[in-house]
C-alpha cells in the first residue's frame, strides 16, 4: 500500500530545540501574546543536550558589556525564582597570578560600573575568607563577585517550560529535523518522529550523524522558525538554508570525593590554571577547558585519567586538603563554540526576499547558556514581537558580526 502522506501541522514559531535557550524563547513568545508557539527537540529529557551536561554556574564576571548585561538580566531573574531553579548567590572567586590581575582588575571597573559588584581580595583577606586555600606563593589577589553563583540547569529547562505551557505554547518531543523548504505560505520543517522509550544508542545516533531508524514523519508549516539547537544549530542553519560558523566541542567534568575540605560554603572558584571546581551535594565538581580539544560530538567522558591528568594536579597545588582527593564519577557535555566564544542571536544572516525576517537564531553560547538563558529568550522574543531590542541591547551578538570584523573576543571564558 502506498505510504500515507503526513499530516501538516501549522504553527506561527517553531523553536527547534527546547534546552534552556529554546524553553525560554518560547516562554517569552507565548508571555508576549504569540498564539502558535511550538518548540521541538529530539530530546525534551535532554541526555545529552548542553542544558543538562554543564557545571550550573551563572556569573555576570565578563569583559564584553552585552554578555554582563545578558547575565544580569538572567541572574536578576533567578533570584526572584531561587526557589524554583535552585539559584544560590555564593558567588564566583578568580584566582589571579599578577599577571593576571591588572585584566582582572580593568574588567572589575566595567562589570561595577554596569551595576555588578566584584571585591577585590589581596593574598591575607583571600586565606582569611577561604582558609583551605593554603598555597598562594603564586597569587597575587582575588576577585569576588558575590550574586554570582550557582544554579539547577534541569529546574530552570523545567520552569521555563511550565511557564510556556501557561501560556499556550507547546512542546513536541521525539522530532529530529531533517528538512526544509520556504514557500508562499512559510517554512515547510519535516521531521522524523521516533517512538517513545528510545534508547541511549539510539539517540547517540541520531544526535551524532549516524543512521537511527525513526517512524513515521511529521511536518511543521510555520510563519517563522528559531535555530535554537546549541552544538547541532550548524546542520540546522544548514537544513534552513544559511551558514553558521560555530562548532560543537567536548567539555568535560570530574566529581570527586573532598574528604579533607568542606566545600559547601563557597560557590565557584576558578584557579590561575582555568580549572574550576564547586560544591556538587557532599562532594567536589571540577571542569577544565582543553583549548587544544578537536570540535566534533564526541561525548567520551575520559574518566581516572581525565582527573588525574587534568584536575588533580592543579588542585593539589593550590591547596594542602586536595592531597587526598579520589576521582568519582563524571561526564562529557559540549559547548557549541563561536568564533569569539560569544553568542550568536538575531535573525539569521544572509536572507533574501521571502525568507527576511522568517528565520531567527538563538546560539553558540560558548558555556554560556545557562547564564545567559532567560535574557537571551527575552531579547530574541522582542526582537521578533517589536522589531527591535527593548531591554537590552544585543545587536552586538547578531552573526552578521562575523563578517563584517567585529568580533566580541569575550576575555574571561572557562
Amino acid at each position: 500500500m502506498p505510504q500515507s502522506q503526513p499530516d501538516i501541522q501549522r504553527v506561527d514559531t517553531l523553536v527547534i530545540g527546547a534546552g534552556l535557550i529554546g524553553s525560554s524563547v518560547a516562554m517569552h513568545l507565548a508571555r508576549m501574546g504569540v498564539e502558535g508557539v511550538r518548540a521541538i527537540d529530539f530530546d525534551l529529557e535532554g541526555t545529552l543536550s548542553s542544558s543538562e551536561l554543564n557545571a550550573g554556574g551563572v556569573r555576570a564576571t565578563f569583559t564584553q558589556p552585552v554578555n554582563i548585561a545578558m547575565s544580569k538580566v538572567s541572574i536578576e531573574y533567578f533570584a526572584q525564582v531561587a526557589e524554583e531553579v535552585g539559584y544560590r548567590p555564593c558567588g564566583y572567586l578568580w584566582l589571579h597570578t599578577p599577571e593576571s590581575l591588572d585584566r582582572g582588575l580593568r574588567a572589575r571597573e566595567r562589570q561595577q560600573a554596569m551595576g555588578w559588584q566584584v571585591d577585590a581580595w589581596d593574598v591575607a583577606e583571600l586565606r582569611r575568607r577561604v582558609e583551605f586555600i593554603d598555597k598562594v606563593d603564586d597569587l597575587a589577589g582575588a576577585l569576588f563577585a558575590p550574586r554570582d553563583g550557582l544554579v539547577n540547569p534541569n529546574t530552570l529547562k523545567q520552569h521555563f517550560r511550565a511557564e510556556a505551557r501557561k501560556s499556550g505554547a507547546q512542546f513536541d518531543d521525539r522530532r529530529l529535523v531533517r528538512s526544509a523548504q520556504s514557500g508562499p505560505e512559510g517554512i515547510r520543517v519535516v521531521c522524523d518522529s521516533f517512538a517513545p522509550g528510545v534508547d541511549e544508542e539510539t539517540k547517540r545516533a541520531a544526535l551524532t550523524g549516524g543512521s537511527a531508524g525513526a517512524g513515521a514523519q511529521v511536518v511543521y508549516l510555520a510563519r517563522r522558525v528559531v535555530n535554537c539547537a546549541g552544538p547541532w544549530a550548524p546542520e540546522v542553519a544548514r537544513i534552513l538554508g544559511y551558514r553558521c560558523p560555530s562548532q560543537p566541542v567536548r567539555r568535560q567534568v570530574s566529581i570527586f570525593d573532598c574528604r579533607d575540605v568542606d566545600l559547601s560554603p563557597y560557590g565557584m572558584i576558578i584557579d590561575t590554571s582555568g580549572v574550576y571546581f564547586h560544591p556538587e551535594a557532599t562532594n567536589g565538581l571540577s571542569g577544565f577547558a582543553n583549548r587544544d580539544e578537536p570540535p566534533g560530538f564526541n561525548f567520551t567522558y575520559d574518566g581516572e585519567a581525565f582527573f588525574q591528568e587534568r584536575i588533580w594536579p592543579a588542585l593539589y597545588e593550590r591547596s594542602s586538603r586536595f592531597e587526598r582527593l579520589r576521582h568519582l564519577t563524571g561526564w562529557a557535555g559540549l559547548y557549541e563554540v563561536s568564533p569569539d566564544e560569544s553568542a550568536i542571536l538575531g535573525e539569521a544572516p544572509g536572507l533574501s526576499g521571502q525568507d527576511q525576517g522568517r528565520i531567527f537564531e538563538a546560539h553558540s553560547f560558548s558555556g554560556h547558556g545557562a547564564m545567559h538563558s532567560y535574557a537571551a529568550g527575552l531579547a530574541l522574543a522582542e526582537k521578533m514581537v517589536s522589531g527591535r531590542y527593548l531591554t537590552i541591547d544585543a545587536r552586538p551578538l547578531d552573526c552578521t558580526r562575523f563578517d563584517g570584523g567585529q568580533l566580541l573576543h569575550e576575555g574571561l571564558v572557562i
